[in-house]
């Protein structure tokens, strides 16, 4: 038998709901149920437009009422998830107040207070977004080559719903992991994809970690925050090798490997498998090229040098010269007779089949 939900009769339109249908709240007022007083339909009912759009000053007056901060920076935040997801600004800003890092905040800690202390607690708990360094993303022709790489290797886009600042980062990271190996592998494309994502999502740490540790006068007073960030980086590192290993992806656990496979005998080797006929070594090129020539003579006058040969020695040369030569030339006589004589042999079978 399920256990039954506990309800709550909303204090806005006094119906009894289930508890998952209110925000969670941690003021003094609200210990008992740990949810507001008044359920969610009443807040976007009053505050969310016609067009899923909201109206600030509603959302102002709301926020005063159930004392919750009106917070630019989470306001800020909770429209680049809107925007991004096609969420409800409103929703998505009440939403981000149950974060662990803001459930505790009340009215009081609001940006219309001159007197509070929001900043100092955002600060101690997680990275403030406005005060990392905005980089402008400069995006180049190789950039956009390799965006056009993996969206035609792949067929859609594994990174749509990825910030667009962090695109060209993603982009570059995984073209290099497209091999025919991974894409032909359900199970090591996702692995690929995640592992570039966490290696994005570590940088970002470690540029939160830089932004926290910049002024030694405050490092003591990061320490919980900077402690956390470490912490999730080492899971996250984890995590990656983890998949790196299942999946042979990194070059101690690629199970595709072989030995010489990277050399320039086994690249022509791998080419010449999958036929492609450039890929093949052309010695007549190689022994008429000039600078093939000159390598020759080079080498063949260092031999000279080196031998320091006396004229018994330039005797006995040509006259072992002499008797190849001789040699050669009698095979060749032979060759070219047998040769005239399949020509003959060639042209009266070729009379033979038009007379029939």
């Amino acid at each position: 038998m399920s256990k039954k939900k506990d309800t709550i009769i909303c204090s806005c339109c006094g119906k009894e709901k289930n508890s998952d249908e209110f925000y969670a709240s941690k003021s003094y007022i609200n210990k008992h149920t740990g949810k507001l007083s008044i359920c969610k339909k009443c807040t976007w009912d009053y505050v969310v437009t016609d067009d899923n759009g909201y109206d600030i000053e509603k959302m102002k007056d709301l926020l005063q009422m159930i004392d919750k901060p009106m917070s630019a920076f989470i306001l800020e935040s909770s429209e680049e998830e809107g925007n991004r997801d096609s969420k409800n600004v409103f929703k998505c800003y009440m939403k981000n107040l149950g974060m662990r890092q803001y459930i505790h905040l009340r009215g009081k800690d609001g940006d219309s207070n001159t007197n509070n202390n929001q900043n100092k607690v955002i600060e101690h708990d997680v990275v403030v977004r406005n005060e990392l360094p905005k980089i402008k993303v400069e995006i180049t022709e190789t950039d956009l080559k390799n965006r056009d790489d993996v969206l035609r290797m792949l067929g859609y886009d594994p990174f749509e719903t990825e910030n667009e600042s962090d695109k060209v980062y993603l982009y570059n990271r995984l073209v290099d992991f497209l091999d025919e190996s991974t894409l032909e592998d359900s199970f090591k494309l996702p692995a690929v994809i995640e592992i570039v994502k966490s290696f994005n999502q570590i940088d970002k740490i470690n540029l939160a970690i830089a932004n926290l540790t910049s002024d030694i006068s405050r490092v003591s007073d990061n320490v919980g925050s900077v402690n956390s960030l470490i912490t999730a980086k080492e899971k996250m590192l984890k995590s990656v090798l983890a998949l790196a290993k299942d999946n042979g992806i990194s070059v101690n656990h690629n199970n595709n490997k072989s030995k010489g496979g990277n050399t320039l005998n086994g690249i022509v080797k791998k080419l010449n498998e999958i036929g492609l006929s450039s890929s093949e070594l052309n010695l007549f090129d190689l022994e008429t090229c000039e600078s093939m020539k000159q390598i020759a003579d080079f080498s063949n006058r260092s031999i000279l040098d080196q031998l320091m040969l006396d004229e018994n020695d330039y005797t006995d040369m040509i006259a072992q010269q002499r008797e190849m030569i001789n040699e050669l030339d009698s095979k060749l006589i032979k060759e070219e007779e047998d040769n005239r004589l399949l020509k003959i042999e060639i042209a009266k079978l070729q009379g033979t089949l038009k007379t029939s």
